[in-house]
């Protein structure tokens, strides 16, 4: 009787010693998983920051080249996503600038991610625009002889368009549909006097405000949005070789690629 016992013990033992180690194996595969799911979590968090930081990177890019904003621009704890992002440009004083965001998940105040990308050393130079006037259609208040409106936008400086009166010419150029510009490029011979206007139906027209002519046959002003540009004209049968059209609001600069990195 006391054998049966004996046996009856060890086997209990043998079972509780089993389960002890299947409970550390179940243990130590749950605390495997959980760091697995913590990890997964983290790396999820991570890759978030860092596209929210690219984000920062593409706006940046934008705003100086098409956006109207210049070198120092940035911006600060600005949501995106799920998190935010602050960007911020620097001009590093030898024709290149830097660009350099930092995304957060979910802010800067309360951290879970970070990341940074930057891209420094971007070559940058003034953007040109294109000319309005290259396809818009010219007309005239007046031609002398072959001098006709249409060699005003031909692209050919040997050529012009010549009015056949001495004084209150005009010389118009219709761009088919409302355009946003803000400054001409006119090459003339005996203009006196000038006055721009802008118009949506052709025939009444508005002078533009805060021109500013610099250098000679450069007009900026305030920018407007019409169908119609009239160069009015005073003179002694004044021509004008070239008339050229801009919207420079928003061209910005053409920035080149830089040194790309990123990090914590």
């Amino acid at each position: 009787m006391r054998g049966l016992k004996n046996r009856r013990g060890a086997v209990l033992i043998f079972v509780f010693v089993i389960l002890v180690g299947l409970s550390g194996i179940v243990f130590a595969f749950l605390t495997m998983v959980s760091g697995e799911i913590k990890s997964a979590g983290a790396g999820l968090l991570n890759t978030q920051a860092f596209y929210i930081a690219e984000a920062g990177l593409a706006k940046a890019r934008w705003a100086l080249t098409d956006g109207g904003e210049t070198i120092g621009w940035g911006e600060p704890d600005t949501a995106f996503g799920e998190g935010t992002y602050t960007v911020t440009t620097t001009d590093n004083g030898d024709t290149t600038y830097t660009i350099t965001s930092d995304g957060y998940i979910p802010d800067d105040i309360n951290t879970l991610a970070k990341r940074r990308v930057m891209e420094e050393n971007i070559l940058a130079s003034p953007a040109s625009g294109n000319n309005i006037s290259e396809k818009a259609v010219a007309s005239a208040s007046s031609v002398q002889g072959s001098n006709t409106a249409d060699r005003s936008n031909d692209g050919d400086t040997g050529t012009r368009w010549r009015s056949n009166i001495k004084n209150g010419s005009w010389l118009r150029h219709d761009f088919g549909s409302s355009t946003t510009f803000n400054k001409i490029v006119f090459i003339e011979s005996q203009i006196d006097s000038y006055t721009i206007g802008y118009s949506d139906n052709g025939s009444s027209y508005n002078a533009v405000t805060g021109a500013l002519e610099s250098p000679a046959g450069t007009v900026t002003f305030d920018s407007v949005t019409a169908r119609y540009l009239r160069l009015s004209v005073n003179g002694n049968r004044p021509s004008v070789y070239e008339l050229e059209t801009y919207n420079t609001a928003g061209t910005g600069v053409s920035l080149g690629q830089g040194e790309y990195s990123t990090a914590w």
